[in-house]
């Protein structure tokens, strides 16, 4: 048999594997007890994790002191670092919106290379200053989505589904500030070729090799748009210290570990995010390393990033039968989480919700709850 016919011989064989369900796998099973592939090496390595920093185990019994030591490897593990004072704010523009409702745009300039795309809704009416609310969409076409804009066919039932979060945070009363997140909408990667439009995997590696993360640039990002927003409060009618941060799926994730690095963010709404990360993104397939934080296991979990933001309120929700991140998973990491906040006399401002379905937002559970952590259900402050 030729080379030719036997490689046409063997692309048949796989297309008819595939066909009936099947892995096309041409490799005989292996020798009993042996383990070959690379997730059951990294499974057992999960049970021997040290945690060297998590809460219960770095021998830190003053938790503003464990905070500070775990905040700062934190910084060192995911290269968080978010431009100072002074950002720039370049190309405002002003929209209208129906009801009333005003939106801005601009582009923050972060650094060489780095523009922060950045819109701001309010209604003109209401309380005077009031708290803001960072609106960070998840993996979905971009920000647009927060004001209840539609570009691609998707859109729409994403918006009905409850992404206008900008929106939603206008009719409870805070200034909304949505932020572009880098590998979505207009940061999608346009510059190297064969990047699917959207895809986070070329950035998170490229970030991996300057000794960062993508979670943490996008992190940083956040941080970055705090500090103007501090900076220009007066201006814009804001309480700058009731600065707060929400997101769903990827968007709750940057939310989570921006309030976890920065203090000076008010409270966080993270939803269909928090898991253990040797139960949820350590035992999936993630081709896009969103959020891949080198060596984190060996020194916290998921319950010391939420501790992190003890104790500040900090409300998760996620839907019984969300296949990404369950709410049992959720359920279990608050849990422990609020042994930090017991420590700081905030256990009632820490707490995880269920919907009633799969990976969406729920904004009818989420506002609300999130209100009565705040303290009050009309001041977020």
């Amino acid at each position: 048999m030729t080379p030719y016919l036997h490689a046409k011989l063997l692309a048949v064989r796989r297309r008819l594997s595939h066909a009936v369900g099947r892995k096309f796998d041409p490799f005989p099973p292996p020798p009993q007890g042996l383990a070959l592939s690379p997730s059951q090496a990294h499974f057992a390595a999960y049970e021997r994790v040290l945690l060297q920093l998590g809460w219960d185990r770095a021998g830190l019994h003053d938790p503003m002191a464990w905070q500070q030591e775990a905040r700062g490897k934190l910084v060192e593990l995911m290269g968080f670092s978010p431009l100072g004072p002074g950002v720039e704010a370049r190309h405002l523009r002003d929209h209208e919106l129906p009801d009333g409702l005003r939106r801005k745009s601009f582009y923050l300039a972060a650094g060489p290379g780095n523009d922060i795309p950045v819109c701001l809704a309010w209604r003109e009416d209401g309380p005077w200053p009031r708290p803001a609310m960072i609106c960070l969409q998840g993996t979905n076409s971009g920000m647009h989505l927060s004001w209840g804009e539609a570009r691609m066919p998707a859109d729409p039932m994403k918006v009905a589904n409850g992404g206008d979060f900008a929106l939603q945070a206008v009719e409870r009363g805070y200034f909304a500030v949505c932020v572009e997140q880098r590998g979505f909408g207009e940061r999608a990667e346009r510059h190297i070729r064969g990047t699917p439009l959207g895809s986070c995997g070329t950035a998170a590696n490229h970030a991996l090799m300057l000794g960062a993360t993508l979670l943490g640039e996008r992190a940083a990002d956040v941080s970055t748009v705090v500090g103007w927003l501090v900076e220009n409060a007066e201006t814009a009618g804001i309480a700058p210290a009731a600065i707060h941060v929400m997101g769903h799926s990827s968007g709750g994730s940057t939310a989570l570990f921006a309030g976890a690095l920065d203090a000076r963010i008010a409270g966080v709404l993270a939803c269909g995010c928090v898991g253990f990360i040797r139960e949820t993104i350590a035992r999936r397939a993630i081709p896009e390393g969103q959020n891949t934080i080198p060596g984190i296991l060996d020194w916290l979990e998921m319950d010391d990033i939420v501790a992190l933001c003890a104790p500040r309120p900090f409300l998760t929700v996620a839907g019984r039968s969300d296949h990404i991140w369950p709410f049992s998973q959720a359920e279990a990491v608050i849990a422990s989480a609020r042994r930090a906040y017991d420590a700081l006399g905030a256990s009632e401002r820490v707490g995880a919700l269920a919907g009633p379905g799969g990976h969406r937002f729920y904004p009818e559970i989420a506002w609300d709850a999130y209100a009565r952590l705040c303290g009050s259900t009309d001041d977020a402050d």
